[in-house]
Parts: C-alpha cells; sequence; structure tokens
C-alpha cells in the first residue's frame, strides 16, 4: 500500500472498480451514497470517542502491556475492514494503497519529525495557558520491564497508525470528494473529524489532533502514499507515549 502520485486525481465522482483482485475480492465500483458510507462507519469506529470516560484512568493505563493488546485487538479489525470495503467498492489500487517499499520507513521517520515540530510550539503555548492532556497526565511510570512495554507500545502504535490512516486519509477523503466535496474542503473535513475523535484529551488534544490530521492530510495528498503517513503516525504516537511514561 502506497502509491506515489496525487490521490486527488483518484479521489473524484468517478467510480471504476480499478486494480487486480486483492485476496480474491473483485471490486463491484463506488457506493452510491460516499458520504453516508463514511458516515456510518466513522460512527461505528469512533463515535465511543465522543460518550463520557475518564482520561485519568486511561492515561493509567498507558503503562500496562494489557491496555496496548486490547488496543491492537480494537484497532486492528477496524483497518482490516476499511482494507475490505475498499477492496469490495473500487479496489485498493482506486484509494493509492500499493505495497510497502523500503523508503517508506525513512519518509515515515520524516513525516513523525514534521509532526512533533508542528505541535511543539502550540503545545507550549496552550500548555501555558494551563491547557494539559488529561489523559497523558496521568500516565504513570510502567511497572513492567521497559523491552516489553516498549515492544507493545511499538504494534499498537502501528496498529493505530494504519487504522486511523486508513479510514480518515485514505477512504474517508475519497469517500467525500466522491459527495462532492473540493479537494481543500476534503482534507479540512477530515481533519477536522480526526481531531474530533480525540476529544477525550481535553481542548488541548482536540486542537492538536486537528493540527496533525491537517498535517498528515497534506502528506496524503502531496505524496499519496499510505504507509508514509501511517509509518509517520505510528512513530509520532510511540515517541509521545514513550516519553511520556519514561520522562
Amino acid at each position: 500500500m502506497g502509491s506515489g502520485g496525487d490521490p486527488m486525481e483518484r479521489s473524484g465522482s468517478e467510480s471504476p472498480a480499478s486494480g487486480p483482485p486483492f485476496l480474491g475480492i473483485r471490486p463491484l465500483g463506488a457506493p452510491s451514497h460516499p458520504l453516508l458510507e463514511a458516515a456510518l462507519l466513522f460512527a461505528a469506529f469512533y463515535l465511543a470517542a465522543f460518550l463520557p470516560a475518564d482520561p485519568g484512568s486511561l492515561g493509567r493505563s498507558l503503562g500496562r502491556i494489557g491496555f496496548h493488546l486490547l488496543l491492537v485487538a480494537d484497532t486492528l479489525p477496524k483497518a482490516l475492514l476499511v482494507l475490505y470495503m475498499m477492496s469490495r467498492a473500487e479496489g485498493p489500487a482506486a484509494f493509492g494503497l500499493s505495497r510497502l517499499r523500503t523508503q517508506d520507513l525513512a519518509r515515515g521517520v520524516m513525516v513523525a519529525l514534521g509532526a512533533l515540530a508542528l505541535v511543539a510550539l502550540p503545545s507550549l503555548a496552550l500548555g501555558s495557558l494551563g491547557l494539559t492532556n488529561p489523559l497523558l497526565g496521568a500516565a504513570r511510570h510502567p511497572s513492567a520491564p521497559t523491552a516489553a512495554v516498549v515492544l507493545v507500545i511499538l504494534v499498537s502504535s502501528l496498529s493505530v497508525g494504519y487504522s486511523e490512516e486508513l479510514f480518515f486519509r485514505a477512504f474517508l477523503i475519497r469517500r467525500l470528494r466522491q459527495a462532492g466535496f473540493p479537494a481543500p474542503w476534503a482534507l479540512l473535513a477530515s481533519s477536522l473529524l480526526f481531531g474530533s475523535a480525540h476529544g477525550l484529551q481535553g481542548p488541548l488534544g482536540l486542537a492538536l489532533g486537528t493540527l496533525l490530521g491537517l498535517w498528515f492530510a497534506w502528506r496524503w495528498h502531496r505524496s499519496g502514499d499510505i504507509h508514509e503517513i501511517a509509518l509517520g503516525h505510528a512513530i509520532y504516537d510511540a515517541l509521545v507515549i514513550l516519553f511520556t511514561l519514561y520522562r
């Protein structure tokens, strides 16, 4: 998965069943109601993020191996379902997905570093106003061996990175474009929805989540490489969690 070229060129209202079958799944074409499909999938995946919850309890779980295994169990099926829906509709190639390449890891590192640089100043500025991330603020130093914790954090970050980028960038932006959104508005809408799904992290999480969504959407618009942004997303998440736990 990862294409090269502008994915917006593949995200208009046309709906060819493109590319060879993926895992034997023959594409049938784009849905007649792309916006409805996207809204239903967003609700199924992320509506729970808008329900009342205790961010402190989740934050205290960040250093627990079991929490990250549960996170994989939650996000991996979502990624696989999005892949299936892409394959059943126009086919993965229509969404800009192709094989992982050796250079994708280096590009992912650059995306992660760009994300860290992008949020550094706003984090400091908003933090000076008293806005903090309640989830990260409640994190505790793990009692489990460091190597085991680092490993599960890397695995869960990869699962989250691919799950969210497949939906918010590759899938959602294409469906918004097919619903008639101009490219800039599709990028903005996907970023706002991405930010809204981080409401549990308070106003700071909402603001930074939206900012990160814009960064990942812009990189997707420029490169059309799902691995670049999914790996960059995963590396960013892992670094933030590890710094929070071991600072």
